[in-house]
């Protein structure tokens, strides 16, 4: 018996012509690449010096060129332990755009919301304003020889009621002593400091947001050598009180 041959209307056939060109037909749905930034291990690396430390290193990818930082867990073990988590989407948030409880690259995609030219620029925050973000925190921490009275250096923000946000952060362009002991400074700038203060400087609006947006396309974690594992990150629920100095650290 002989198959009874259908006949499909010319607009049909156009369809699954298209259908056929994009792979949908064999069930291949074309590739999305849904995590930007670099891939290999060599692209991660590239521009440290051969000499580079031992340690954990953070590449951020932004819309204006590669900023690498090597983190400073020894100095700041929450600050470090919380930036890695939500940058490798191993901390579980919520999303306070739509009370959604999240668990994926959490930098991927915010925005600059802060520049101030020539000082610092600040991200870190998914609603792009500077006031939003997940209820995060770190402990009263960074006692230690690095601070910001060198430029090129990664510290936490301060949310309000002196609370130490354990996910915005902020990358100095200059010098900012006046910031040691009520920020702890988690990481150390090494290829990209022109890229900083290019975003440092970028055109903004009387609140400092940029007037044409500046984009943390990617951060990745990787290391050098063999590091200590880094501390877990424990959930920290500070008291509203005034900001004041870490105990013990340097102000110079």
């Amino acid at each position: 018996m002989n198959a009874r041959k259908t006949r499909w209307p010319a607009a049909a056939w156009i369809l699954v012509a298209a259908a056929a060109a994009a792979g949908i037909l064999a069930g291949e749905v074309p590739a999305q690449d849904s995590e930007s930034g670099p891939a290999s291990d060599a692209d991660l690396r590239a521009g440290l010096p051969e000499n580079a430390a031992e340690g954990w290193y953070a590449r951020i990818e932004t819309s204006k060129g590669p900023i690498v930082a090597q983190l400073l867990p020894r100095q700041a073990p929450q600050s470090v332990a919380h930036f890695v988590a939500l940058a490798e989407g191993d901390l579980e948030w919520v999303d306070p755009l739509t009370g959604e409880r999240k668990k994926g690259r959490f930098y991927d995609g915010t925005r600059v919301h802060k520049a101030l030219a020539g000082m610092r620029f600040e991200t870190g925050d998914p609603t792009g304003t500077g006031r939003g973000g997940p209820a995060l925190y770190v402990p009263e921490e960074g006692r230690g020889p690095v601070n910001f009275s060198v430029a090129g250096r990664l510290g936490m923000t301060r949310a309000p009621g002196s609370r130490i946000s354990a996910h915005q952060f902020f990358v100095t362009a200059s010098a900012q002593p006046f910031l040691n002991g009520f920020h702890p400074c988690f990481g150390v700038v090494i290829v990209g400091r022109d890229v900083v203060m290019e975003i440092s400087a970028v055109k903004t609006y009387s609140n400092g947001r940029p007037i044409e947006p500046v984009t943390i396309e990617s951060v990745r974690i990787f290391t050098i050598g063999d590091p200590p594992p880094l501390a877990a990150p424990k959930p920290h629920q500070p008291r509203l009180e005034r900001a004041r100095p870490i105990p013990g650290t340097d102000q110079r």
